[in-house]
């Protein structure tokens, strides 16, 4: 491109320029035309990075003999020995929880803080420890990982008012 069409180009930007700042006035809403202060927003974009909330503990057999706490829901309150909580959160969604004693009475969804060491279940092996009966109520949770409690507490309720 030679100089006189570099030049040629140069002005007749200036000459757009100028006749785009002309048509705006102080009529327009234009800040700077007023001369009045000016405001800049900048946006930050954020990432974010889903992983799971809590360790897999009962997504197999690599955390077996660990001292673990978890708070998780009550699905089924069943036996004075033992519930079953939703801690899909920690790898089971239908986790066994034996504790030696009687327990208090749990509701559905209640949610419960356990503290106890994981263990792999045999019925045989925990009958006698946890005072299991119906050994057909365990069936369903065979050769799984389960939660050995030392201590069960139920979350306090929400205020109602």
């Amino acid at each position: 491109m030679s100089r006189r069409t570099e030049r040629l180009l140069a002005a007749s930007a200036a000459l757009a320029l100028a006749t785009g700042l002309t048509g705006c006035g102080a009529a327009d809403d234009n800040p700077a035309a007023d001369n009045a202060p000016t405001t800049t927003t900048t946006t930050v974009e954020t990432t974010t990075t889903t992983a799971p909330a809590e360790t897999q503990y009962f997504a197999g057999a690599e955390h077996v003999g660990e001292q673990v706490t978890i708070t998780a829901a009550v699905q089924n309150d069943l036996t004075a020995e033992s519930v079953v909580l939703d801690a899909a959160a920690y790898g089971d969604d239908s986790l066994l929880v034996l504790s030696k004693g009687d327990q208090q009475e749990f509701t559905e969804g209640q949610a419960v803080t356990v503290n106890g060491t994981v263990r792999q279940f045999s019925y045989d092996d925990y009958a006698d420890e946890y005072g299991l009966v119906e050994a057909a109520l365990f069936d369903a949770y065979a050769n799984e990982e389960f939660l050995a409690a030392e201590t069960i507490v139920a979350e306090s309720p929400a205020p109602t008012s």
